[in-house]
C-alpha cells in the first residue's frame, strides 16, 4: 500500500475564491526549524573555513540548550559573524537579517533555505518579533545581534531591544555570546577578509523575564567578546504580538 501523500502547496483555489496575496502566501508557509541540505553543506563549509583560515576557537559550547527555544545574542563585528555561528553551533540557528540582504537571487534562495528570518525596512515591529517568536516557540535558537549593524571600532553599539523582547514573548533564555578577532579580520571597509584569529564564546542562559535581563546580557556579551559596553537602554514588557 503506498504512502499517503502530503497537502500540496499549490491547490488550486476553490470557485471565485481571490487569489492570496504575496504576504499571505508567506506567512502560510511553515517555520524551518531543521537543517535542510543547504543548511548542512552552509555549515560545514563555514566551519571549514573559520577554522582552517582564523583558526577559530570555540569556548562555552555547553551553555547552549541542547533542546527548546533561546535566542543567541552577539556582538557584530563583521560579516564573518554569521559564517562563524552557522559552522560552529550543533544545533539549526534562524538567523535575524534585514530583507534587503536577499537581492540578490542566489542569496535569497540561501536565507530561504536556511530559515532565516528577515526584517523588513518599515513593518512594524510587532511582525518582526512574532517572526522571532513563530521560531522559538517551535523550539529553534535565533540569532540576533542587538546592537542592529556592525561596530565602527572593535566595542559594543547600543543594543537595541529585540533580542530580550522576542525572548520574553516566547518565554526562552538568552544566550550571551561573543566573538573577537573578526573585527580585525574583516572590519568595516575591507576587501577580503585577513588571516586573524578569530574567538568566539558562550556564556551561562539569562532567564528573559528578570527585570535586569538587559543589563545582564550587554555585560555577559562584552566580558565573552573582551570589548567596552555601551550605554543600555531600557526595555519594557514585549507588546501582544499574537496578531
Amino acid at each position: 500500500m503506498s504512502a499517503p501523500q502530503p497537502p500540496r502547496r499549490d491547490a488550486p483555489a476553490a470557485p471565485n475564491s481571490a487569489a492570496p496575496s504575496p504576504a499571505a502566501s508567506a506567512a502560510a508557509q511553515p517555520v524551518l526549524t531543521t537543517k535542510t541540505l543547504v543548511y548542512r553543506l552552509c555549515s560545514i563549509s563555514s566551519w571549514l573555513y573559520c577554522k582552517l583560515w582564523h583558526r577559530l576557537e570555540v569556548r562555552g559550547i555547553e551553555h547552549i540548550p541542547r533542546t527548546g527555544g533561546a535566542v543567541l545574542a552577539s556582538n557584530h563585528q563583521s560579516h564573518l559573524d554569521i559564517l562563524i555561528y552557522g559552522g560552529c553551533v550543533p544545533r539549526h540557528v534562524s538567523f535575524v537579517a534585514r530583507d534587503t540582504l536577499a537581492r540578490q537571487k542566489w542569496l535569497a534562495y540561501v536565507m530561504r533555505e536556511c530559515g532565516a528570518v528577515l526584517v523588513q525596512r518599515g513593518a512594524s515591529d510587532r511582525k518582526a518579533l512574532r517572526a522571532m517568536a513563530d521560531h522559538l516557540e517551535q523550539g529553534d535558537l535565533v540569532a540576533i545581534f542587538p546592537e542592529g549593524t556592525r561596530t565602527d571600532d572593535g566595542n559594543l553599539r547600543a543594543f537595541k531591544g529585540g533580542a530580550l523582547l522576542a525572548a520574553r514573548l516566547a518565554r526562552v533564555p538568552l544566550v550571551p555570546c561573543g566573538i573577537s578577532g573578526a573585527f580585525q579580520a574583516f572590519p568595516r571597509g575591507a576587501a577580503l577578509p585577513r588571516p586573524r584569529k578569530i574567538r568566539v564564546a558562550f556564556g551561562a542562559p539569562i532567564d528573559s523575564a528578570l527585570p535586569d535581563a538587559q543589563e545582564r546580557l550587554v555585560a555577559a556579551i562584552a566580558e565573552l567578546a573582551g570589548v567596552r559596553q555601551a550605554a543600555v537602554p531600557r526595555v519594557l514588557t514585549p507588546p501582544d504580538a499574537s496578531a
